[in-house]
């Protein structure tokens, strides 16, 4: 019982940073408009941490490497508090890719699913939380897109987008599983 509410707890607190850095690797990928106030909030969040890290990791075309090896150190992270500290580091290390790798896949999913609903329900169009979910769901979905017609006047790209998702968090989680020592 107590191990089952440590390790939500750690993995809540996790969730903040992990979220962050996540949009601050995806957001410039997929060229979001630094005037937005989302976009320039997680900036000026992120960079006292990785401007000095910048000077040495360069940027390769719109991908922060800084950015990407902090997510990676701060899922490494997680993962050895969810061990309790046991465990050699290069475990640690494997786990925190994988970790990494689904958290971004976990939260991949749900930008499709929010944008699939946003395409259903039409908020209001000129709110950026609307514009950054379809820009970042997009990039995926319309890869499927160009590969499955749609059916009629239903469009299955997005539920398909998401399975293969799926399929992938649970290889990942088996491989995590396995790095743990399960």
């Amino acid at each position: 019982m107590g191990w089952t509410i440590y390790a939500y707890l750690i993995q809540f607190l996790f969730w903040i940073p992990l979220t962050i850095l996540f949009l601050r690797i995806a957001l410039p990928l997929v060229r979001a408009p630094f005037s937005d106030p989302l976009v320039g909030w997680v900036y000026s969040v992120t960079n006292p941490l990785l401007r000095p890290l910048e000077r040495h990791i360069p940027r390769w075309r719109n991908f922060s490497i800084a950015a990407a090896l902090l997510f990676w150190l701060v899922a490494a992270l997680e993962f050895m508090l969810l061990l309790r500290l046991n465990g050699h580091p290069g475990t640690w290390l494997v786990g925190g890719l994988l970790g990494a790798i689904g958290f971004a896949t976990g939260f991949l999913i749900a930008l499709i699913i929010l944008s699939a609903l946003f395409t259903l329900f039409q908020p209001r169009a000129g709110t950026s939380f609307v514009f950054l979910t379809d820009r970042l769901a997009s990039p995926l979905v319309n890869r499927v897109r160009r590969h499955v017609p749609p059916v009629g006047p239903f469009d299955l790209s997005p539920a398909i987008a998401v399975l293969m998702l799926f399929v992938l968090r649970l290889l990942l989680a088996w491989a995590t599983f396995q790095a743990a020592g399960g």
